[in-house]
């Protein structure tokens, strides 16, 4: 019997473990049921987490993470099964709610099998769910690389479906390795060359990088290079500092080695220009070169392999165009006057879509029939010539009211490609007098802002990120239009000419406006050809190499209103002559090395804005005492500092409404700050070797940039809190936290350099509107903001910066934890050098 029981027991103890775990399964029913549902709803809450997170790292360019992208598939599929499941547990547990219950099933042997079956289902779906559960990702999304084709955005395109497809074709022969495009200006190469560079997505595989550069009527080698080495990512810290040379070294080694088949895309070629100065290797058979020009014989010097030209549009072709775009009422009964106005186009695509702006907001048959007579009253010759392209585009220039015309002449002033600070444009037509300031300074800026929306609104200037430029074509037609003696102007502009002396004019008499901006002008001597007196209202020779001015060219020039000589650093003085320009309204002297302000200055009557920042030499400004009409006066980084006795001065100008300004003094800070009038007026505060409350600084309502240099930054525990209570109160609609009286509310650029014990800078965390931040020389700084400072602020930091710059901060751990993101801010305005301790990267 012992024998037997021997050889049963290990059996019947099976059986019996078996039978506990299936009646225990049974019995843990409804318990395991419950906790099934908790579980799968944290793992759904889990997933909706993970997923917001995933969504918004994918919006700013990532891409998740595989690891992520698993886990989410993997809850997906478990998510419908464990979903069925807990319904026909529920329902089976609502059947039975006893023990008695439990019984009877167990009587039954099939009910007693589904119920073991469930059960066991029940308690294997909780562990799985609880296997994928309390995953914490740290990062959902990562950096995706570089695509192999940057998409670029087009507009509706009418016309060209013909042509791509012929330059396609023409693109994927085997043979053909250089491509050029030809045309007149306006007439959609760039348009062409985007629609290509968007075809290769189709083709990507076949293909390492497209890269898409544009140039300019005078080729610069460097600034190619510098576009090829954004593209490939190989811009580091050390790539400013290299020769063409070293460049192109770079350039060739990537595009030979690592991505040897490339396509550049070079739009706007206006001379031929060398691949191997820049660094493009032409010997492999991979590769594939397409450029725009105006020119075909810039397509013969290139050694095109084929030569493709961009036509004008049919006359259907751009009545579509023209319909596509002009949306007004009455279009219809206007119709016959508009075909008129399509035909005198010519069919250049420009010309249609500037004057489509044009005439956008005009809905009477009476304004339609004038815009087709003004522009019959110009000769047709326009096919192929850069004056018929003048006269067309001319028109929206013809629509602008007289003010807004020459605002929009005024900008052909600057160079060409030039990027102009709109603040800065408006100070200028304030200081010509295109726009007055009776009613106040800040009323008159904002009337040049409207300006500057309506030249916008025209397609005749073109704007980005709070600075405006000149197409290439719309300047050319301003210079056009100027360039003879035409209602009492005529300007000379010679910018980036590479000048070493005053150009040659033949009339000076008149000439009302002359730019030579970026030459290398080094002195104005004496000529017998100046007249007795000139006409000249405006000249502009920043950025030269001036040493010397001679007296007499002041004399000859009463009539100058805004003279600009900034960033002359050799500049030591300005004769005392100067006191002969008797019109001067606006003097630019910033950048120069002046040591002292000419004696003449104090008769300028007139004069109500002069810059001084940046002069380094300069030791004092006390003669602006008797220039009661100045307006605005900036000496913000000038040797020049304010003084107690400078302060009364400032004072005493009741006309002064804008001030930028240098102290280095305590005490003179402190009484500054105490004048609510000159405070109040300051939007750039230069500070040296100070003890600075910020909070005091916060006060100042029209701050836009601060720099401080060796300076003791104080603040208090007392006092953070205070202004931070005062700073946000609870929005009356909502228990929402909102700012009440914002602190540096304006504030847009700061410079931080060689604060030793500077910590951190929470205190930013109020300048909402910050574009520009740069930290040098600070060993103390451990991180820019304090979380513990900043909570409850209920702001988040540097959401419009765009430029950053960590220079020599040794022990810098941190910007704000993980949690700041940098909407705005791109790699190549990151600059972050000798901050070993930083290991989060703002990208």
């Amino acid at each position: 019997m012992n024998c037997c029981w021997q050889v049963v027991e290990p059996c019947y103890k099976s059986a019996l473990s078996y039978f506990c775990v299936k009646v225990g399964n049974i019995c843990m029913l409804k318990e395991n049921l419950v906790l099934l549902k908790s579980a799968f709803d944290e793992l759904k809450a889990e997933k909706e987490d993970v997923v917001n997170r995933v969504n918004a790292g994918e919006l700013k360019g990532g891409q998740r993470l595989a690891i992520v992208a698993t886990w989410l598939s993997q809850v997906e599929i478990i998510e419908e099964n464990t979903k069925q499941l807990i319904d026909v547990a529920s329902a089976r547990d609502a059947s039975s709610h006893n023990a008695s219950a439990v019984r009877r099933r167990l009587s039954t042997s099939g009910c007693w099998f589904s119920s073991c079956n469930l059960g066991e289902k029940v308690f294997k779906k909780l562990t799985e769910v609880k296997s994928l559960s309390g995953k914490d990702f740290k990062e959902v999304t990562e950096q995706p690389p570089p695509p192999v084709v940057e998409v670029r955005l087009c507009q509706q395109t009418v016309g060209l479906d013909t042509t791509l497809e012929k330059t396609w074709e023409s693109l994927r022969k085997d043979e053909n390795r250089m491509l050029g495009i030809f045309g007149m200006g306006g007439v959609g190469k760039t348009t062409l060359l985007t629609l290509i560079n968007n075809k290769f997505v189709e083709v990507s595989d076949d293909y390492d990088v497209v890269i898409w550069v544009e140039s300019s009527k005078d080729a610069d080698v460097g600034k190619i290079q510098d576009a090829i080495g954004e593209r490939l990512h190989i811009c580091d810290n050390n790539w400013s500092t290299y020769s063409r040379g070293k460049k192109a070294s770079e350039i060739s080694r990537v595009l030979r080695d690592m991505k040897p088949r490339f396509v550049l895309l070079l739009d706007d070629l206006w001379e031929d220009v060398s691949l191997t100065a820049i660094g493009i290797p032409v010997l492999g058979k991979k590769y594939k070169v397409v450029f725009t020009t105006r020119s075909k014989d810039v397509c013969s010097v290139m050694r095109a392999n084929e030569d493709i030209e961009v036509q004008c549009l049919s006359e259907n072709d751009a009545w579509d165009l023209f319909d596509v775009k002009v949306q007004c009422d009455g279009l219809n009964e206007i119709s016959h006057i508009a075909k008129k106005i399509v035909a005198k186009c010519c069919g250049l695509p420009l010309a249609l879509e500037v004057i489509r702006k044009t005439m956008a907001s005009k809905s009477t048959v009476i304004q339609w029939r004038r815009a087709l007579d003004t522009l019959e009253s110009y000769p047709s010759e326009m096919k192929g010539t850069e004056k018929g392209i003048f006269q067309v585009l001319k028109l929206s220039y013809d629509y602008l009211k007289t003010k807004n015309a020459k605002c929009f002449l005024y900008c052909a002033l600057f160079p060409k490609a030039y990027y102009i600070k709109q603040d800065e444009l408006v100070e200028y037509w304030i200081g010509e007098g295109f726009i007055d300031e009776k009613d106040g300074r800040e009323r008159a800026k904002d009337r040049g802002y409207e300006i500057i929306d309506n030249l916008v609104g025209a397609g005749l200037l073109l704007e980005s990120n709070k600075k405006v430029y000149m197409h290439d074509m719309i300047r050319d037609m301003a210079l056009w239009i100027v360039s003879e003696f035409r209602d009492g102007e005529r300007y000379v502009v010679k910018t980036d000419a590479g000048l070493s002396q005053l150009p040659d004019v033949t009339d000076w008499t008149t000439v009302t406006k002359m730019s030579l901006f970026n030459n290398e002008i080094k002195n104005i001597p004496d000529d017998p050809e100046f007249p007795d007196q000139t006409n000249l209202v405006t000249l502009f020779l920043q950025n030269n190499r001036l040493v010397d001015i001679v007296g007499k060219f002041f004399l000859v020039m009463s009539t100058l209103v805004v003279l600009d000589l900034s960033w002359n650093f050799q500049i030591t003085e300005l004769p005392k002559g100067i006191s002969a320009l008797v019109s001067l309204r606006l003097l630019n002297l910033s950048g120069t090395s002046i040591k002292h302000l000419p004696e003449g200055l104090g008769v300028l009557s007139k004069l109500i804005h002069l810059n001084l920042e940046s002069t380094s030499n300069l030791r004092s400004v006390g003669l602006i005492s008797e220039l009661q009409k100045l307006q605005v006066l900036r000496f913000y980084g000038s040797a020049a500092a304010l003084d107690c006795c400078l302060l009364k001065i400032l004072e005493q100008l009741k006309g002064l409404q804008l001030l930028t300004v240098t102290v280095n003094n305590d005490s003179v800070l402190e009484e500054f700050l105490g004048s609510t009038r000159l405070a109040g007026m300051t939007q750039g505060l230069y500070l040296e070797g100070l003890k600075v409350p910020y909070a005091a600084i916060g006060t100042l309502s029209s701050l836009h940039k601060l720099e401080m240099v060796n300076c003791d930054i104080t603040e208090s525990g007392t006092e953070w809190e205070g202004k931070r209570r005062d700073q946000y109160s609870p929005s009356t609609s909502s228990s929402e936290i909102t700012p009440s009286n914002p602190w540096f509310k304006d504030l847009s650029a700061v410079v931080i350099n060689s604060c030793i014990h500077l910590k951190d800078l929470t205190w930013l965390m109020y300048a909402a509107n910050l574009e520009s931040l740069s930290v040098e020389s600070s060993p103390k700084m451990t991180e820019l903001i304090n979380k513990e400072k900043a909570q409850g602020v209920g702001v988040d930091p540097f959401q419009e910066l765009q430029v950053l710059r960590l220079h020599y901060l040794k022990e810098l751990g941190s910007i704000y934890g993980s949690q700041v993101s940098f909407p705005k801010l791109k790699l190549n305005k990151v600059d972050i050098e000798n901050c070993p301790n930083l290991h989060q990267r703002p990208l």
